[in-house]
């Protein structure tokens, strides 16, 4: 059994770097300060034209900050921002051009949906005629043509986010920020709207930032992720680039179910799990190191005992379309949690306590430092 060595690190820096007529934001060096706190560490960042990029990470790693300082609403203490090829990096939040939605919508109760979303036209000081035009418009592209007279206590809450939506695309911007606006929904409503947002992204192809902590929201929306760690860019990628070659254990645990594995390097070309030798290519971990061997539940492939890795089969979860097994490995008592699909259930016996084969793909391996420094 052959592994892989190490996860493919993505050069985030030299992607920042790459000025291109093609990019609508850049961002360089960008760090942001409140006292002796520091929320965003030289930031390093390039989004196209038309691309639709999400913030992800756990609550307090700087996404929303990110945003906010892109926004003017929470001022970078250094480096800058550039849009469409201007400066924007000490403008005001009214000289920038973005519309944004917030996760509580924040639509104003005493104004009815229309005055809603002409907000923006009227402090353009647009004329009526067309502001009744691009209202209508903008109510239909959200699905919500007929609902001008309606005030937003008279709507559901994806009804609400869907006029804030309108509202934020009134007047044209070049860039929409989308501040976890999915959040304050409840599962159905959320899944149904963030492939709306999305189709009508695609249709306006408006430059797109939002900001998520739910993985499973960015992996379905997101041209890009940005995976973001105590105020640092951990990855950026495609959402296949993040879920499958995660650059760091991080990344790895914190996109989708990863199962981590503790081995043991020996010399350049093996690791040792238990008493088991694997062979691998090249590594530069020392012997006295201890490494953490990564695979999700779906790639592994259970067996006969005497095909793979013995494991014994501790728990069976029923998930629907397949199901999750918990494993113990025979030799160090690690467990492994695998997904099988309901059709291969019954060839191999999968019940609770029997003893099966566990084998590990290759190309679907990772190879980390472990969270100790030394063993």
């Amino acid at each position: 059994m052959s592994i892989l060595t190490h996860p493919l690190h993505l050069d985030t820096h030299a992607k920042a770097h790459s000025l291109s007529a093609d990019n609508h934001l850049e961002i360089h060096h960008l760090t942001k300060q409140f006292g002796a706190f520091t929320a965003l560490q030289k930031i390093d960042l390039s989004i196209r034209e038309g691309e639709f990029v999400c913030f992800l990470g756990p609550s307090g790693c700087g996404k929303t900050t990110l945003l906010r300082a892109i926004a003017g609403l929470a001022p970078q203490s250094s480096g800058r921002i550039i849009q469409r090829g201007q400066d924007i990096s000490r403008l005001p939040p009214q000289s920038r051009d973005f519309g944004i939605v917030f996760q509580s919508y924040a639509l104003f109760p005493n104004l009815t949906v229309f005055d809603n979303i002409a907000y923006g036209l009227r402090n353009r000081r647009d004329d009526r005629h067309g502001m009744r035009n691009r209202v209508s418009e903008l109510l239909a592209l959200v699905d919500l043509a007929g609902s001008e007279a309606k005030y937003p206590a008279a709507l559901s809450g994806g009804q609400q986010q869907r006029v804030a939506l309108a509202r934020a695309l009134a007047t044209e911007p070049g860039l929409l920020l989308l501040d976890e606006p999915l959040s304050a929904l409840d599962a159905r409503v959320r899944v149904h709207l963030r492939s709306q947002i999305k189709a009508l992204q695609a249709r306006l192809g408006v430059t797109t930032i939002m900001v998520t902590h739910d993985q499973e929201e960015a992996l379905s929306m997101a041209d890009r992720i940005v995976v973001m760690n105590h105020g640092v860019i951990e990855q950026i990628g495609t959402p296949a680039e993040i879920y499958r070659q995660p650059a760091s254990a991080f990344v790895a645990e914190f996109i989708g179910s990863m199962n981590f594995i503790d081995v043991h390097p020996e010399g350049s070309h093996a690791l040792r799990l238990g008493q088991r030798l694997l062979t691998c290519p090249n590594h530069d971990y020392a012997d006295d190191y201890q490494a953490r061997l990564a695979i999700r539940p779906e790639s592994i492939q259970l067996c006969a005992k005497k095909d793979g890795l013995a494991v014994l089969v501790e728990h069976i979860e029923f998930l629907g379309a397949f199901l999750r097994v918990t494993l113990s490995l025979e030799d160090t008592q690690q467990r492994l949690t695998a997904d099988v699909a309901l059709r291969d259930a019954e060839t191999l016996g999968l019940v609770p306590g029997a003893i099966l084969g566990a084998q590990l793909p290759t190309d679907a391996l990772r190879l980390y430092p472990s969270q100790e420094a030394r063993v």
